[in-house]
């Protein structure tokens, strides 16, 4: 049995390495169970005033922004159910949990540059969410980019390792160090 956390900035490539290391344990024969902290999402989201303009906005970056304790209860049944070799999980600030750092078995750094993860986030979220790309803008800058300086990059120092993913990432070298 192998568990590996995933995390990194928004727009960093968290759901892609995710996925691809699912996709590489698998086809070593190994069933893997995949988890994203976003699907734990609170219906009533923490609300943050932004240091840049004093106004309020719902807070997707905060720890509390979703329920870890769910997450856990569903890793930790995936875990004990035996159906699996592996179990991912991924997520903006599941560093900042303890009880999650501490059931992963190994915990990866997902790495790329502001202007490339802005970059995803507007493409991602005109095409998922609908945002218009004043409005992705205008909440990275006033929100999340603030929450990722205070919570997110700061849990990097909980990794065993970084995978920078600019341009691409060498899977083979990611499936490696995580599961050696």
């Amino acid at each position: 049995m192998r568990i590996v956390a995933v995390s990194g900035a928004s727009g960093s490539g968290k759901s892609t390495v995710t996925a691809a290391l699912a996709e590489r344990f698998e086809a070593d024969g190994v069933r893997t169970a995949v988890f994203a902290s976003d699907k734990y999402f609170l219906k009533e989201l923490p609300k943050m005033i932004s240091p840049s303009n004093g106004q309020e906005y719902p807070d997707w970056n905060h720890p509390t922004s979703f329920d870890a304790d769910a997450l856990l209860r569903d890793l930790t049944a995936a875990r004990d159910s035996g159906e699996y070799g592996a179990i991912l999980f991924e997520g903006v600030t599941i560093f900042c949990h303890p009880a999650l750092r501490r059931f992963a078995d190994v915990r990866i750094w997902v790495d790329a540059s502001i202007e490339t993860r802005i970059a995803r986030r507007i493409a991602r979220n005109v095409v998922t969410k609908g945002q218009t790309v004043e409005f992705i803008a205008d909440y990275y800058l006033r929100c999340a980019r603030y929450r990722e300086r205070e919570f997110s990059i700061p849990s990097r120092v909980y990794a065993d390792f970084a995978v920078d993913n600019e341009y691409a990432f060498d899977i083979e070298d990611v499936y490696r160090r995580a599961n050696p």
